[in-house]
């Protein structure tokens, strides 16, 4: 689906593009849904097992690929900004097979504007997320295999363009740097502090937190309400 937004997105860019400039845009709430590449660094590029005694927490690589975002905002003169929420569905390969794993994020972003009295907007973006992972029968105890949920918080800057096609619609075209940190690890009981979770059964204290960076490239579609 996010690839079917960004091509959308692109199309309505090469066919009104040339008129943007000479149309005027709406300013208030709007609304968006957003196709986006995600590209996980770090800890996120290899698979990787903690322990907490007897529970074992998988974490998996996550492959770059496809996600969709939707949201609300509000736009003025000189800039914008929103709420949204993302989701990026994977497909993970741990020791027993393969299982259906997913990124999500509740992001409040801010847009500054440079040319603030033009349809054509070059804008510095910041903001800050709440994202988790989950993962299917991504935890062991006992034998028995658990869903697997990973929390934490983030910030996020980035820059782009936006075209303002039309009065009330709204092309987004940017790049963002997301850098998060997860906290906490669930495998369907209490939460545990990553920094407490071992590497390896009985092995040295993990000693931090799980860490990546998301490279990002986003196309938006948004309506003025």
């Amino acid at each position: 689906m996010a690839r079917r937004i960004i091509i959308a997105a692109v199309l309505i860019a090469v066919v009104l593009g040339p008129t943007a400039a000479a149309t005027e845009g709406r300013d208030g709430a709007y609304v968006f849904i957003s196709g986006q590449y995600l590209d996980f660094q770090r800890d996120f590029r290899h698979n990787l097992t903690l322990w907490h005694f007897e529970k074992a927490f998988f974490i998996p690589r996550l492959n770059p690929g496809a996600a969709v975002a939707v949201g609300y905002g509000k736009k003025y003169p000189g800039g914008s900004w929103d709420v949204s929420y993302l989701f990026a569905p994977r497909t993970v390969a741990l020791a027993d097979g393969e299982h259906s794993a997913a990124f999500h994020a509740f992001e409040i972003n801010g847009r500054s504007y440079f040319f603030k009295k033009s349809s054509f907007h070059p804008y510095f973006q910041g903001g800050i997320a709440i994202p988790f992972i989950h993962v299917k029968n991504g935890s062991l105890y006992l034998g028995e295999k658990l869903n697997a949920s990973y929390f934490g918080a983030g910030l996020n800057v980035g820059t782009g363009v936006i075209l303002e096609i039309g009065p009330s619609l709204i092309l987004n075209i940017g790049a963002q740097y997301r850098v998060i940190g997860f906290l906490y690890a669930y495998g369907e009981g209490k939460g545990r502090d990553i920094n407490d979770l071992r590497i390896g059964y009985n092995g040295p204290r993990f000693g931090r937190m799980l860490r990546t960076d998301i490279v990002t490239l986003a196309v938006s579609l948004g309506f003025v309400l």
